[in-house]
């Protein structure tokens, strides 16, 4: 069998066994397969061929350019092998013709990235003299805050076999190595998440480029995580069933969401900043 025509089998049958979209709270029937995380975040990209999502064109395509974002910038390193550059290069590329204003954004305000390096440096962050600076601005913000999301989502259909219900809400955070690069990871949180699992196949482990820790209650429908993209990004995600079983407070400043809000971040200002 080809290798489009085994793919096509696979979707089908994943769509004849989860007909509604894993994403949007089921709200739109599946119609496509989503892979979280997706290819690009491996290397040329290489894959097993394991937590695959099913999903509707819409939450599919309007979170691609959100995982482009995602694979370049979880590929941000200080000392990038060959295939790591050769990757970038070739995402770059790609982001420049679908979403050409987020490199105009990574290019602008020189005294901004000029600022950020005696930020990263004060900090305890180890700069490089001839490391570049790149401004991460409201665009990447938003597209990132989409991401870590989605990445929630999921994940938690990934463990549940059904997509978190609009009933329910999820929230999630993301943030890069510099953020650790003082303290380092917060050992609280690999406490509250016990369980381990990366992406494998069996003897092909990708644990280096993708790995996360997790844990639920399946009876109250409750789930969180906190993943690992490469070397760079970090994303920490929670998910309730059933809404009303999280107190008032815990609800922020709207950083809690439905299923299928999670198009609309792209389009809320409170998503133009990093979750705190």
């Amino acid at each position: 069998m080809g290798e489009a025509r085994r793919k096509k089998t696979a979707t089908a049958k994943l769509i004849e066994q989860f007909p509604t979209c894993s994403l949007c709270g089921g709200q739109r029937l599946s119609t496509t397969r989503d892979h979280i995380p997706p290819k690009a975040i491996f290397d040329r990209p290489h894959r097993p061929d394991k937590l695959v999502m099913p999903a509707c064109n819409e939450c599919n395509g309007g979170t691609s350019t959100a995982d482009l974002v995602a694979s370049i910038i979880c590929r941000w390193n200080y000392y990038a092998d060959d295939q790591e550059l050769a990757d970038s290069s070739r995402l770059v590329a790609r982001l420049r013709k679908q979403c050409p204003e987020i490199i105009s954004e990574w290019k602008r305000d020189v005294v901004g990235r000029e600022r950020g390096r005696r930020h990263l440096l004060k900090h305890g962050v180890p700069v490089p003299s001839d490391a570049g600076i790149v401004s991460i601005g409201k665009i990447s913000i938003s597209y990132l805050n989409l991401f870590a999301y989605k990445v929630a989502l999921g994940l938690y259909f990934n463990h549940f076999l059904k997509p978190l219900p609009n009933s329910g809400l999820v929230s999630a955070i993301w943030r890069t190595k510099e953020d650790f690069a003082k303290s380092g990871f917060p050992n609280e949180l690999l406490e509250i998440f016990p369980k381990y699992a990366a992406l494998q196949q069996g003897k092909w482990d990708t644990s280096k480029d993708f790995e996360y820790r997790f844990d639920l209650n399946e009876t109250d429908g409750i789930f969180g995580c906190v993943a690992r993209f490469r070397t760079s990004l970090f994303i920490t995600g929670f998910a309730v069933r059933d809404a009303r079983i999280l107190p008032q407070e815990e609800f922020g400043d709207g950083d809690w969401i439905r299923p299928t809000d999670l198009l609309e971040i792209l389009d809320r200002p409170l998503f133009e900043r990093r979750i705190q």
